[in-house]
């Protein structure tokens, strides 16, 4: 309740204390003509009072008022700058003092010019102060709890006098003297909530206009940084496509000029690593887009540090691991692992000479395991330690050398850690190396892992494949359907290839099929996974593999539960080469 609760009672709070700033400042500075007005007025009360009834009493009474009036005039209030919620009830205080002090020698009057013995005095008396009385609830501030004791103190001397010491006709002069006071008490309250509304109004209308205003910046900063990404995206993608469609032209020229094997071999691996540089950057777009879809829920759970980095480390002989045998950290494992793999792989890449140390400590507080991708390589300069974070963003590498990745490696990292909830530190200085480092929550030591499901407890070893091997391919795409009946004709298997579904089922022998190839988009009323289902059913011991480009998680679930495979595209040759060893030695995932 509390949670949901603050932010409610924060808005209306912050919009009162908005309002009672505006309205102090407007009561604070009374106008020059209106206290010139009020004065002379006050001149010719005193005089007429002087010249008909008692001069000393007069004079002293606009001796008092013009006192007051010069306090408010010569040295007005200056409410504290800012303004805070601390010192603004201290300011309305003062300027309620004030304003009291102001309005008392006004009231005075009723004390110092009534005349017990001449009715006729006390009623003009009664008539002046009231007068003052409508006159000052128009003019002398716009703060109800100012104006209220203000108009008390106007009109209660005269109510007083006129009830203890006036005629019956002042009785009941004064009798309406207090209807009026609570008349004037519910105008003064009535004017000051119509201001505070409009004021308020204009605030949330001003708010209005600021956050829309920021909204269209923000949106247009979106705009502009999705165009830079789309552009960069754009650029970088055109890069390997072109030097497949050019490599793709030399092998077809040098195959009609019977070229030597050795410079046909050196154009084939140069396809194959323009071909590798498309699949990675697609690779990495793709995440990035499942990233800030949050298309993968985060499952936080106990992560021992350790065997994780040492897995990690066996990818390279130039990695160290160091690491606490008890760091357990509370996070989610699969996030965490692509974290600490771009953050390594970008150490590797940037020292390629070098050595990379994932580092483990306890965190200051004990609370927390410190986690460090240490590197000796070519280290970053301050102004550009924030921009690595960005996208397509590398440091020495302004050829664009698709071999040395796109810069969005840290971009990933950018973004899991904001999923994960921490922040990735950088210190590097040039030539002396970078360290990569972030804090993660620890996780209580008596927590019980899971069992570890690695890879290599999965890992089917590949045989050599029997010849005629009967492989069902069910793939809609022309290009990619030839492709892989090649692959597997040259692997000495038997590929039949139908493009939907119901024509698979129709026209295929099923009995004499060893593996089946869905395609999980396919035209018609089956898709893949249906027809999956279907080939089950008929026959229970066929392996089957379903295909595609958006291989999502819950998607793997599903085809582990029902012992099928499931093969992301672009399919690896040795991806699919395992499928087909598993086939034949009757192993399921």
């Amino acid at each position: 309740m509390s949670s949901t609760s603050a932010p409610d009672n924060a808005a209306p709070a912050a919009s009162r204390f908005a309002v009672q700033c505006e309205v102090l400042r407007l009561s604070a500075q009374p106008t020059a003509p209106t206290l010139i007005v009020q004065l002379l007025l006050d001149c010719g009360v005193a005089l007429l009072f002087a010249w008909q009834y008692a001069r000393a009493p007069a004079l002293m009474w606009l001796a008092l008022v013009a006192f007051t009036t010069g306090m408010r005039g010569f040295f007005p209030q200056h409410p504290p700058d800012p303004l805070t919620p601390e010192n603004l009830p201290g300011a309305l205080r003062a300027h309620t003092l004030r304003i009291a002090m102001h309005e008392a020698a006004h009231g005075a009057a009723g004390v110092l010019l009534f005349n017990p013995d001449e009715p006729v005095e006390q009623l003009l008396l009664a008539t002046v102060i009231m007068a003052m009385t409508l006159s000052s609830a128009f003019s002398v501030s716009f703060y109800t709890p100012a104006m209220r004791l203000a108009i008390t103190l106007l009109l209660l001397p005269i109510i007083v006098m006129g009830l203890v010491f006036g005629s019956p006709v002042m009785r009941t002069a004064a009798l309406l003297g207090v209807g009026l006071m609570v008349m004037v008490w519910k105008l003064v309250t009535d004017r000051s909530r119509h201001l505070e509304e409009n004021i308020r109004r204009r605030h949330e209308e001003s708010a209005l206009r600021v956050q829309a205003q920021t909204g269209l910046r923000e949106s247009e900063q979106a705009q502009a940084e999705r165009l830079r990404f789309f552009s960069a995206a754009n650029h970088d993608l055109r890069q390997p496509v072109m030097a497949i469609g050019l490599q793709a032209e030399v092998l077809r020229q040098q195959l009609d000029a019977h070229t030597p094997t050795h410079l046909v071999q050196q154009t084939v691996i140069a396809l194959s690593q323009a071909q590798q540089a498309l699949e990675g950057l697609t690779n990495q777009l793709l995440e990035i887009g499942r990233i800030e879809a949050a298309a993968d829920p985060l499952k936080p759970g106990p992560v021992a540090l350790g065997p994780m980095l040492r897995e990690l480390a066996r990818h390279s002989t130039r990695v160290r691991v160091r690491c606490p045998a008890s760091a357990l950290a509370w996070t989610d494992a699969v996030a965490l692992r692509r974290v600490l793999g771009n953050l390594t792989d970008n150490a590797l890449k940037f020292a390629p000479q070098g050595r990379v140390l994932l580092a483990v400590r306890r965190g200051h507080t004990g609370a927390t395991w410190r986690v460090e991708v240490r590197d000796n390589g070519i280290g970053i300069a301050p102004d550009m330690q924030q921009r690595v974070f960005g996208d397509f963003e590398q440091i020495g590498n302004v050829e664009r050398n698709l071999q040395r990745g796109h810069g969005l490696g840290l971009a990933i990292v950018r973004r899991l850690a904001d999923r994960l909830g921490f922040q990735v530190t950088l210190r590097s200085a040039p030539g002396r190396g970078s360290v990569f480092g972030f804090e993660l929550e620890a996780a209580p030591a008596d927590l019980v892992l899971p069992e570890s499901t690695g890879a290599e407890s999965n890992a089917v070893h590949v045989q050599p494949l029997r010849p005629g091997l009967a492989v069902l391919v069910v793939e809609d795409n022309t290009v990619v359907a030839d492709s892989i009946a090649a692959l597997l004709r040259h692997w000495l298997a038997e590929p039949r290839v139908y493009a939907n579904a119901s024509e698979a089922l129709a026209l295929a022998d099923l009995d004499s099929i060893d593996v089946a190839l869905c395609d999980i988009r396919l035209p018609g009323d089956l898709d893949g996974v249906a027809l999956a289902d279907l080939l089950q059913n008929q026959r229970p011991d066929l392996t089957i593999a379903l295909v595609s480009a958006d291989i999502e998680p819950v998607t793997q679930r599903m085809a582990r539960q029902r012992g099928w495979h499931a093969l992301r595209k672009p399919v690896q040759a040795a991806e699919l080469r395992a499928v087909l060893a598993a086939a034949q030695a009757g192993v399921h995932p």
